[in-house]
């Protein structure tokens, strides 16, 4: 049970640390109206996939997902696997970078972005080599660090809120199904983790489904309330709404006098968390398909990563080259589950047959 929690919130602080920044920004886009609907149906996507999945693993008990691939044939695991890792090291990489440009932002403007970068992958490199155990009672405490300083920043910000700011209705038909950036909004998700631990935990459906919840009202709020203080013309034309929206807030009556302070803890402990599952997930995809230490493939990939997050020039191209990343991750939030689950059924029928 208390391994179930700490996986519940690592599903949490991914989703988090990957929607605070850019994916305010998509959903602007898609629509104008009922922002709700947009983030409402990329979360049943995400819930349909996550039970695909779920499924698909419990065909193979004691089996993680590298594991079931390479049931397949060594082959099908290079072919799937290692463009997912190649993948997982962009988004790694530009993950930091986005999150330092926004820490810089707030705490450090006459810092230098590879100095705080620096710090970020040596911390995220060194908890991904402690192993999952050390990620799992780690996304605990940030988990309890954080989600306080959430729930501060919603309710704090519902004084600056204009409801006239805000259209309600429906937005029908929904034509942002066919916009590719929808497709894009599936690569925020952060289930694929959940296929890594199976072999020491077995996953239930209605346990996830609480912390998909939290993530959905998270999400909700994050999109909202930019939209409740400055409304959708003004959105649209900001680089980070959310960080604007918390710099509008008056606390001057607390300790910190700008709420994005507190935004930009969040931030510092969410990214950490976040790059610390995705190198340790590449450590061991290539640890068990290329049969070598899992800890020499997370410094290697660490090191491509943090020279990749370097040699960005603009935020113009990190912004493009993210949402190319969170493409491609869609592709794989797609293809895995599905061809996990489609594996388990054939499988389970030669079992049936073979009994008979």
């Amino acid at each position: 049970m208390t391994q179930r929690i700490q996986i519940g919130a690592v599903f949490i602080i991914i989703h988090l640390s990957f929607g605070y920044v850019v994916y305010p920004n998509l959903i602007y886009v898609l629509t104008e109206i009922a922002h709700w609907e947009v983030i409402i149906c990329q979360g049943l996507l995400q819930l349909m996939l996550i039970w695909v999945y779920i499924k698909g693993l419990n065909y193979f008990p004691k089996h993680n997902v590298i594991d079931i691939y390479l049931k397949m044939g060594r082959w099908a695991a290079i072919i799937f696997l290692t463009p997912f890792v190649i993948n997982l090291i962009a988004l790694a990489s530009l993950n930091n970078r986005i999150h330092t440009e926004v820490i810089i932002s707030i705490f450090l403007p006459r810092t230098p972005y590879w100095s705080i970068l620096i710090l970020l992958f040596f911390i995220s490199v060194y908890t991904a080599l402690k192993g999952l155990g050390t990620i799992l009672r780690s996304a605990i405490f940030i988990f309890l660090f954080v989600i306080p300083l959430v729930v501060l920043n919603i309710f704090s910000s519902v004084i600056n809120f204009n409801i006239h700011n805000v259209t309600p209705g429906l937005n029908l038909p929904p034509k942002f199904l066919l916009d590719i950036k929808f497709f894009y909004l599936l690569g925020f998700c952060s289930f694929l983790f959940l296929g890594f631990i199976t072999s020491k935990t077995k996953l239930i459906f209605r346990q996830l489904f609480v912390a998909w919840v939290i993530v959905t009202l998270l999400l909700l709020s994050i999109v909202y309330i930019p939209l409740f203080i400055f409304g959708q013309d003004t959105v649209v034309t900001l680089k980070n709404p959310f960080l604007e929206a918390m710099d509008s807030i008056d606390i001057s009556w607390f300790s910190f006098n700008r709420q994005a302070i507190f935004f930009g803890v969040s931030l510092v402990g969410l990214v950490i968390l976040t790059n610390s599952v995705l190198f340790w997930m590449m450590g061991r995809i290539m640890q068990k398909i290329f049969k070598w230490d899992s800890t020499y493939w997370i410094v290697a990939l660490s090191i491509i990563a943090f020279i990749f997050a370097l040699v960005v020039p603009n935020k113009y191209l990190l912004e493009k080259y993210f949402l190319w990343s969170s493409g491609a991750q869609s592709f794989f939030m797609i293809i895995i589950p599905i061809t996990i689950f489609i594996y388990g059924v054939w499988s389970n029928r030669g079992v049936r047959r073979h009994e008979k």
